[in-house]
């Protein structure tokens, strides 16, 4: 009997157990369903809000960058055009309308973003117009832009949005004033922006997107465009909107959700400002469209999680679905991860290339003031004594040569060498590489350069294709870690075609083979992109290969790559060749000079500089008074003297360097002719845009002889 109670006692207890776990699985097929169920809402609202932000932002960012180019464009020819006829007298502007219209033409012609240039007098009648010729003799005074500049006002004007007079386009106009010859105002240069320009690129942009919209507008609420158009877009934003409420706010960009006052909808919007102007670029989407979809998933799964077993069923499937999200979140993950260190691996390399360039620039100044001082010691040496010691002081000039190409090549590297474009032979030329990439590519790559006799001529900066040639030696020299031969072939190319329009241009092409590892097909589309590298993370930026394509673009010709894995890799650098020169072309060396017989005030600190420069400028045929101070030749122009020229050396200490003093005679006595010296090759682009003439350290004799007449003339 008491076997009998014991098998019954067990017997109960499995039923309890069973009933436990019926009584559990029935819980589990109700809240596992339920679980999922909100955990799927959860993700897929979050998944539908960080798409349409992810779209909204990305859209904002091309209109933006598109903004950008256009006012930078525009600022550009305004500038150009201010050159033509800042400080100018008014009557000789209005007698050159013919010459105005075509510069102020050939500035416009290709760029369908502009309607018109157009130059105002102080009275707001026009100059000239890159559009008509002759310009309608019509009063414009009373322009917002013009009114806007007639009472003082500088810098860049955006106006509100307007229907030309003439054609009766709507447009935007950028403007800004000059001085006439008396330094008063004397007039405006407006240059008028087609807004139908903008709203054909929103179209485009938006075309895979039906539910954004793109909208260009002032500070003010004034709405210059906006994609899509409607009869009921308004002209301005009421300041009630949520994008004016957070421009009045002092925002200048921003992301938010709130009801567009536009079309009275919710949407995402971003917006943000273009450079300095008071123009703003916003993007906005309605977060309906994906939160509709997603409801009726969410509908579709409560229906089949209605039955226990289909509960079972859409369990098992939810968890495939959350792995395979889970899975693939995972590699996108791996691939941010991959894409931001080699992001942060070039920028520090970017950095290191910035702390290179400021190292060098700092080295190169007080190394090529010494060059000069050698150069311009030979030269008086040869003036003097033409006959003693000849070959010592030939061979001194060649070393001073060679220092000062091998300064040029480090600016080159790193990238603090101004461009500056030259009629080069690459027979002449290209040899000379080899003692720049026998040293990088070492010992176990065997470098053959060969250049066909009878290559054209081209016309490029000599230091750029030396990087590139040398972007591309590191590349060969990395695919070949166990050695390997490095090849560049030159040769004339034939007519091939460039550019959007298949214009026919002769072409010489830089062939640059090895015998390296190779790249996948798959990559080969990509080789070219910034920061694209198929090395390990660590071993390359994917700079090279960028700065590569982009010389040859900045030349008029383009790059093209072939490779085949374990065969190597060719790139082929296509570049528009020149006429060749007439013998009688060639500038030659001459040793005499015509006397200049000018009085030239010389602002120099460096005494070991100055004694050197102070004679040859002297023997120049030139009468010298030299200062080492900024303040010293402010202080000897107060006093009335007039040189023919003030010749200065950039860097200087004291309060006012090179750059400093003149800009202050510029101001002070607009007629004094300036002429500054520099050993950093960075100050010489960034000061001659200033419209100072300069020299480079160091310099030949030539070359200052030149340099002096011209600036003097």
């Amino acid at each position: 009997m008491w076997t009998r109670k014991r098998a019954s006692d067990k017997g109960s207890k499995e039923a309890a157990e069973s009933v436990r776990w019926l009584r559990r699985m029935a819980f589990l097929s109700v809240a596992v369903p339920l679980v999922i169920y909100a955990i799927f809402g959860v993700v897929g609202y979050l998944r539908a809000t960080d798409e349409t932000d992810a779209r909204v932002s990305r859209s904002l960012r091309v209109a933006h960058e598109h903004a950008s180019k256009v006012m930078a464009t525009s600022e550009a020819v305004a500038e150009k055009a201010f050159s033509l006829v800042n400080g100018k007298n008014p009557q000789d502007l209005h007698s050159i309308e013919a010459f105005l219209h075509e510069e102020l033409r050939k500035r416009s012609v290709d760029q369908p973003q502009i309607q018109s240039i157009l130059i105002l007098d102080a009275k707001g009648r026009a100059i000239a117009s890159s559009r008509l010729f002759p310009f309608p003799r019509v009063d414009l005074s009373d322009g917002e832009y013009f009114q806007h500049h007639l009472q003082g006002r500088t810098g860049p004007h955006l106006s509100r949005p307007l229907v030309t007079r003439t054609s009766n386009e709507r447009v935007l106009n950028v403007s800004v004033p000059f001085e006439d010859d008396a330094g008063k105002f004397g007039g405006v240069i407006n240059v008028a922006l087609l807004t139908s320009y903008f709203y054909d690129f929103y179209g485009d942009l938006v075309a895979d997107e039906p539910n954004l919209a793109v909208t260009l507008f002032r500070d003010d609420g004034a709405v210059y465009t906006r994609w899509p158009h409607s009869a009921t877009t308004p002209v301005t934003l009421q300041p009630d909107s949520p994008v004016m409420q957070r421009l009045t706010a002092g925002d200048e960009v921003g992301r938010l959700q709130g009801i567009s006052t536009v079309d009275r909808k919710e949407r995402v919007i971003a917006f943000r400002k273009v450079g300095a102007y008071p123009l703003y670029v916003a993007t906005a989407m309605r977060l309906n469209v994906p939160l509709r979809e997603l409801f009726q998933q969410l509908a579709l799964l409560f229906a089949m999680g209605a039955l226990p077993v289909a509960a079972l069923v859409v369990t098992a499937r939810t968890a495939l679905q959350s792995a395979l999200a889970a899975h693939n979140t995972l590699q996108d993950l791996e691939r941010e991860t991959e894409s931001r260190q080699r992001a942060e691996e070039a920028l520090r390399q970017a950095q290191k290339l910035e702390a290179l360039g400021r190292l060098t620039g700092g080295v190169a100044h007080d190394f090529n003031n010494a060059l000069m001082v050698i150069s311009n010691n030979l030269h008086l040496l040869k003036r003097t004594a033409p006959q003693s010691g000849l070959r010592q002081i030939e061979s001194i000039a060649r070393a001073v040569k060679s220092a000062t190409n091998l300064t040029r090549q480090l600016l080159a590297f790193s990238r603090r060498q101004p461009l500056v474009a030259e009629y080069v032979q690459l027979q002449h030329k290209l040899p000379a590489i080899q003692d720049l990439l026998v040293p990088v590519m070492g010992s176990r790559v065997q470098l053959d350069v060969q250049v066909d006799p009878s290559t054209a001529p081209v016309f490029l900066d000599m230091s750029e294709l030396e990087l590139a040639l040398l972007n591309l030696g590191i590349n060969a020299r990395d695919a070949m870690p166990t050695g390997g031969a490095l090849s560049i072939h030159v040769r004339n190319a034939g007519r091939q075609r460039v550019g959007a329009d298949d214009k026919e241009t002769e072409m010489v092409v830089i062939e640059v083979s090895d015998t390296g590892s190779g790249i996948a097909q798959d990559d080969l589309d990509k080789v070219f992109e910034p920061f694209f590298t198929t090395k390990p993370v660590g071993e390359g930026t994917g700079l090279g290969l960028s700065q590569v394509y982009g010389f040859c673009q900045g030349v008029g010709g383009y790059a093209q790559i072939a490779s085949e894995l374990g065969k190597g890799t060719t790139v082929s650098l296509y570049l528009p060749s020149t006429a060749p020169r007439a013998p009688g072309d060639e500038p030659a060396a001459d040793t005499t000079f015509k006397p200049l017989g000018m009085r030239l005030l010389v602002v120099e600190d460096n005494d070991e500089v100055a004694e050197s420069l102070v004679p040859l400028l002297q023997s120049l045929g030139c009468t010298v008074t030299r200062v080492d101070r900024a303040d010293k030749a402010i202080y000897l122009l107060d006093e009335g003297q007039r040189p023919d020229l003030v010749l200065t050396d950039v860097m200087m200490p004291g309060e006012l360097n090179g750059e400093g003093l003149a800009r202050h005679i510029r101001e002070k006595w607009p007629a004094q002719r300036v002429l500054l010296m520099t050993g950093y090759a960075e100050q010489l682009a960034r000061i001659s845009q200033l419209g100072f003439d300069m020299l480079p350290k160091p310099c030949t004799p030539q070359m200052l002889h030149a340099a002096i007449g011209k600036a003097g003339g």
